[in-house]
């Protein structure tokens, strides 16, 4: 009896002690600085915003926010199609594809946290993807039509101006052959892949009428990589004229299509935006002064950078036409020790056929009172003579058009620097092009 007696009350004792035990330790407050306490995430990241849409096709668009924080850090994002959950990405930017053509779809976003919180959804934005493409008919004065292109165009600093991706760079080749090799439909067909159309342009100012084919961007969409315009029976085969500044070279762009279409030349190309609507800088090698204090290149710049829609088609038409010449229209503001016309092949080298010199001649039947330097034959000049020019450098055979200056000269590249009032004011100047083009590509 003794013996179970005191078994019994040692047992309660070290059930106490236990106790209080595991009190002490488990029930200690807040405040002790025994050891850090474990809390849970319950915070959500923030809402994104500004959810825009952008580069439509007729299977896809792409969709960039602005970015949400969090406490401890965004996971990803989830994105939602007409309230159903598409995919998730940790970039701010998603392409939705597997879209339908010709239809309207509603996008959202959420952001998530590694906790399991998710935000609330950012704006809604409504999507009509492009319809299938159709070869578009129209007709009247090209000079107009291509006119109200350029004044639509996006004007500096809106950053409007987005670069192609490769593929899409592709698929402009593709186009660009199609269009060289008649076969309007496959150009038809492939237009629609990055946002573009193909317009049958037919000319009724012309007599006889004259009918072009220009690749376009479509109203909806925002590929502003430039304006692209083929004529189906050219006069003069060889001659492609380009305005890489038509929103910056005052009236640079019209003056090209003035003479585009008064000398029946092959093609004429137009960019799509302002140089410097993009605040994003061009790898490509120098410097100008156009958007500000001297600075790199924007990649908005078509003269500029060898990632864009103009570089390409430019060199499609340069491998695809051998004999093609390409000539270059470009704006200055006369400094007082200016000519009126300055003007380069790319180099300091004369080729066999010298062009510019050519064009020289011929503007000098036109207005006698022009003045020129020439880079090739006044070789201490060095302002305004085009060696940064990507197309110049790439048809001048540079091995990086991007970042080399040419060192021989094909002289299949001429650019032009032109003072405004005696031949880019209006058409008075512009037919004095015009007609020395017409002359030396007869």
């Amino acid at each position: 009896m003794y013996l179970k007696f005191g078994f019994r009350k040692y047992y309660r004792l070290i059930i106490v002690i236990t106790c209080i035990t595991f009190f002490v330790f488990s029930c200690s407050s807040g405040g002790s600085d025994d050891g850090p306490t474990q809390t849970n995430d319950t915070s959500p990241p923030t809402v994104p915003t500004n959810l825009t849409f952008s580069q439509t096709t007729e299977t896809s668009t792409m969709l960039s926010w602005n970015a949400s924080s969090d406490n401890v850090g965004v996971k990803d994002y989830s994105v939602f199609r007409d309230n159903s959950i598409i995919g998730s990405t940790v970039s701010t930017s998603y392409t939705a594809s597997d879209l339908n053509s010709g239809i309207s779809y509603s996008f959202k976003i959420k952001a998530n946290d590694n906790a399991g919180n998710t935000s609330g959804f950012s704006n809604t934005v409504n999507v009509t993807t492009n319809s299938s493409n159709e070869l578009q008919i129209t007709s009247g004065n090209i000079e107009d039509y291509i006119g109200n292109i350029i004044d639509n165009a996006p004007s500096s600093g809106g950053d409007d101006y987005i670069a192609p991706t490769t593929s899409q760079l592709e698929i402009s080749n593709e186009i660009v052959n199609a269009i060289l090799t008649d076969d309007i439909d496959e150009a038809v067909l492939k237009s629609g892949d990055i946002g573009y159309q193909i317009t049958e342009f037919t000319d009724t100012s012309l007599s006889p009428n004259k009918i072009f084919y220009i690749i376009e961007k479509k109203s909806q969409v925002s590929n502003y990589w430039g304006t692209y315009i083929f004529n189906k029976t050219p006069d003069r085969g060889d001659l492609v004229i380009m305005a890489p500044h038509s929103k910056y070279d005052t009236n640079t762009g019209r003056e090209a299509v003035f003479c585009f279409k008064n000398s029946l030349a092959r093609a004429v190309f137009i960019n799509g935006t302002h140089r410097c609507n993009s605040g994003d800088e061009s790898s490509c090698s120098g410097t100008t002064s156009a958007c500000g204090t001297s600075e790199p290149f924007r990649i908005s710049d078509m003269a500029h950078t060898t990632t864009s829609m103009f570089q390409s088609v430019t060199k499609t038409v340069y491998n695809s036409v051998s004999s093609s010449v390409f000539i270059q229209l470009h704006g200055f503001s006369k400094q007082a020790s200016d000519p009126f016309v300055i003007m380069s092949n790319g180099t300091r080298e004369t080729p066999t056929t010298d062009y510019a010199t050519l064009i020289k001649d011929a503007l000098l039947i036109e207005d006698n009172s022009l003045t020129f330097k020439l880079a090739h034959i006044d070789t201490n000049w060095t302002r305004l003579i085009g060696f940064t020019n990507t197309q110049g450098r790439f048809i001048n055979n540079s091995p990086d058009a991007c970042s080399d200056s040419a060192t021989t000269t094909t002289g299949r590249f001429i650019h032009i620097e032109q003072e405004k009032s005696r031949l880019r004011e209006d058409e008075t100047g512009w037919i004095k092009m015009s007609n020395a083009l017409k002359s030396v590509f007869n």
